[in-house]
């Protein structure tokens, strides 16, 4: 009897220990897709039904929370030569996407992939809020609230300086995937394969790197660039430095938008970076989310901060060439080679003089962010 009863343990177990696995496979392959249909769209490689209705949840938070705004913007987004009005009658209707289909993939993408989140209080009618991801003290965000959309790069852990670049996009629209298209088309046609990186440009690529900074400025001239700079000395941990510095980077960047009047609060704030190295990485941008998320800054709603793949984002590369740009020109300022010839273009391009970093601050609590939003005065 005890040996039957062993045995029933044993299978029980057994048992308990597949299903765990196939939870883990579960939650890996859930991950996985989420992280490149993230990709995706943010490159602006938009390929299908799902990527569609990511790109509006990106970029809308009112049709997170409604599937009426949701089919309506992708109507009018992705289905214009069908909605060719400001109403809608029964032949259109029957030629739309069905309101039930798009909200289908809503749900996938909420509830499975947990991206671009529904309001706390739109979650808890769905029946959908995660006690895991529970926003504290958070409101109602107002309808028609803008986003924060900001690429970060780092550089100088090992050199006297250290750097972090920053992208801003306050819109990202549907004329986007267009400017995408247009860069890849580029790309194609001068046979290029590779990944813009500062540190990667070589004589030979040279041209293409100046050109390609050219054409991302004059297809977004929209987009900012802020930047944060301290002395590399004294820094127990360098790793925490750049965490440091990330967080005042994007916590004055905010302050500056809003005061401005450029891009007034509220908004929702999301930020990327790079995925070289996952791990670090992840721990990085959950410490610098948890700390602007207790600032409580009114008219701020702290979301999405993933690192992604760059390989197709033009914005990472964009902001990478920046930044290591700025390097070059604090560690190498009479340089003659061809990084230096490209980091003198690249800054002539965005009006930053080098000269007005107070190089010899190493206080990061005290260090001035450099706000670059009319460099496109220099390339009309």
């Amino acid at each position: 009897m005890e040996e039957i009863l062993n045995g029933d343990k044993l299978q029980d177990e057994s048992t308990e220990q597949e299903k765990t696995v196939k939870d883990e496979s579960r939650e890996e392959k859930l991950e996985k897709e989420g992280q490149e249909l993230l990709n995706r769209v943010l490159c602006g490689n938009i390929e299908n039904i799902k990527d569609r209705v990511a790109f509006i949840l990106n970029n809308s938070t009112d049709a997170r929370n409604s599937d009426i705004m949701l089919a309506w913007e992708y109507w009018k987004g992705f289905e214009p030569e069908i909605l060719t009005g400001n109403s809608v009658n029964m032949e259109q209707m029957l030629q739309l996407t069905k309101i039930s289909s798009l909200s289908r993939i809503r749900a996938k993408i909420q509830n499975e992939y947990k991206l671009f989140l529904a309001d706390e209080v739109v979650r808890k009618y769905r029946g959908m809020l995660d006690d895991d991801m529970r926003q504290e003290a958070v409101d109602d965000k107002p309808s028609g609230t803008g986003i924060y959309s900001v690429y970060i790069d780092e550089t100088g852990k090992t050199q006297q300086y250290l750097s972090v670049g920053s992208l801003w996009l306050l819109n990202y629209g549907y004329n986007h995937i267009a400017k995408t298209n247009i860069l890849k088309e580029w790309k194609a046609l001068n046979n290029i394969t590779y990944e813009f990186h500062f540190t990667k440009m070589s004589n030979s690529s040279l041209e293409m790197y100046k050109e390609f900074f050219a054409k991302f400025l004059s297809l977004y001239p929209e987009v900012g660039f802020k930047l944060i700079v301290v002395n590399n000395t004294g820094f127990a941990d360098v790793n925490s430095a750049i965490t440091d510095l990330t967080y005042h980077l994007i916590s004055k960047g905010v302050n500056h938008e809003n005061t401005s009047g450029r891009a007034p609060l509220p908004r929702v704030l999301t930020v990327y970076i790079d995925d070289e190295e996952v791990g670090s990485d992840r721990l990085k941008l959950e410490n610098v989310k948890g700390r602007l998320k207790n600032q409580h800054t009114p008219g701020l709603f702290v979301e999405e901060f993933r690192a992604i793949a760059s390989n197709e984002n033009f914005y990472i590369q964009a902001v990478d060439l920046f930044t290591g740009a700025v390097n070059r020109k604090l560690h190498y300022p009479n340089g003659t080679h061809a990084k230096d010839i490209l980091a003198n273009y690249i800054l002539d391009m965005v009006n930053l003089n080098i000269n007005e970093i107070n190089i010899s601050n190493n206080n990061i609590d005290q260090s001035a962010v450099f706000n670059l939003i009319d460099y496109n005065m220099a390339i009309n």
